[in-house]
């Protein structure tokens, strides 16, 4: 067609935005969700405080509290720029101090991350005190690098974006194979497809150029269900699990002991400088109203589900049996420890997820019921998705 009869077509509306902007097919592969593939329920309760983290100094009990906690569900999102601010503050306010002796309170990705921090800053780290080792929610997520499950106050939310995009460029380097003490192994750059009313959680990395441009795609399963209308990013899988057991080894490395105790007050340590990364467990020891139990439940899969999921990510609202809102996210996490799997058990995939607040006021009976429901619905939501069918419908039909 030459240039002037094109242009005259487009006057004349014989092309459209949509001809002119085709939408991209994307043909994925479903994991398989049975009764046999799924492998694992998992539920953990995340530590978050409203309003904004808690990254401050104080004096309490004779001692410096360095505070570096309240992350949610994004403390893997967060470590990296969360610890360097928690040290710079102390450092600021106090002078580098490397010959006091430091105790590091908190096994999960911040408390490990803080104590491999000062170590490699030359501080003395006697050691870190937790009170649990496994049960906590480091072990246990998702592994998706976006600013999502977190409620900040919006004049807060600068800070936190510098956070993030910091941490962010942590991730970076560990996928380059770049980083000290992780290897490369632990972060993947590949898509998540998020619907267009979704907050994707990531859209500040577009804008600053930290990812690439948008795609707008319609999802082809290649079983008959279609989802138009859907955004393609790209950003990080971290394999948490497998950053935790570096983690891990590196404080073995750096011969820094680790203490299951649960402590009431900072008075029972020894240490005058305590960086605190207790989680749950700030709302006792500094007794902060703010803090929040939120409960998130999990299904892992296992290899009968398939492999060719494990290359891109879902993260999406969808719409509840009650006709209310909801999410889903599907990850391609290979790994989880436990207690009762401390070398770890492979994983093929992850199905998610919740987000329920005060669970911690309820009991352990209440707990159970509440757990059982959420599994049952998020198994429906995800077949729904991916299938267009209910959990059990699908079943009844094999």
């Amino acid at each position: 067609m030459k240039l002037t009869t094109f242009l005259m077509a487009v006057c004349l509306g014989l092309f459209s935005t949509a001809n002119l902007l085709a939408v991209k097919v994307e043909k994925l592969t479903p994991p398989i969700i049975t009764e046999e593939t799924i492998d694992q329920k998992i539920s953990c309760t995340r530590p978050m405080r409203e309003g904004k983290f808690n990254i401050s100094t104080e004096e309490t009990d004779g001692k410096i509290i360095v505070n570096c906690y309240g992350h949610g569900g994004s403390g893997c999102t967060t470590v990296f720029g969360s610890v360097a601010k928690a040290i710079q503050l102390y450092e600021q306010k106090y002078g580098k101090n490397d010959k006091a002796p430091v105790r590091v309170i908190g096994t999960g990705i911040i408390g490990l991350t803080a104590a491999i921090e000062l170590a490699r800053r030359g501080y003395e780290v006697t050691g870190i005190t937790a009170k649990e080792l496994f049960d906590i929610p480091s072990w246990k997520n998702a592994g998706y690098f976006a600013l999502v499950s977190v409620q900040t106050d919006p004049e807060e939310q600068a800070n936190l974006n510098q956070i993030g995009m910091s941490t962010f460029l942590e991730y970076k380097k560990i996928y380059e194979g770049k980083h000290p003490y992780i290897s490369s192994e632990c972060a993947r750059f590949i898509p998540v497809y998020c619907s267009k009313d979704t907050d994707a959680g990531v859209e500040d990395l577009e804008a600053e150029g930290l990812i690439p441009p948008r795609e707008y795609v319609t999802i082809d399963f290649g079983n008959g269900l279609i989802h138009e209308n859907f955004i393609k990013f790209m950003t990080y899988f971290m394999d948490t699990t497998r950053i935790m057991v570096q983690l891990r080894q590196e404080v073995d490395r750096l011969g820094i002991k680790v203490q299951h105790k649960e402590l009431k007050s900072f008075g029972e340590l020894q240490e005058a400088v305590v960086f605190n990364c207790s989680g749950l467990g700030a709302k006792q020891l500094n007794k902060d109203d703010k803090m929040v139990a939120v409960r998130g439940h999990l299904l892992n899969l296992n290899e009968q589900a398939g492999l060719e999921h494990m290359d891109y990510m879902i993260y999406t609202k969808v719409k509840g049996d009650d006709g209310k809102d909801a999410y889903i996210y599907m990850f391609p996490k290979c790994l989880q420890v436990t207690e009762d799997y401390p070398e770890g058990r492979k994983v093929f995939g992850t199905l998610g997820g919740t987000f329920i607040r005060d669970t911690d006021l309820l009991t352990d009976d209440q707990l159970k019921i509440l757990d059982k429901v959420e599994f049952k619905k998020m198994a429906d939501r995800n077949m729904q998705f991916f299938y267009g069918k209910p959990f059990e419908e699908a079943q009844s039909k094999q």
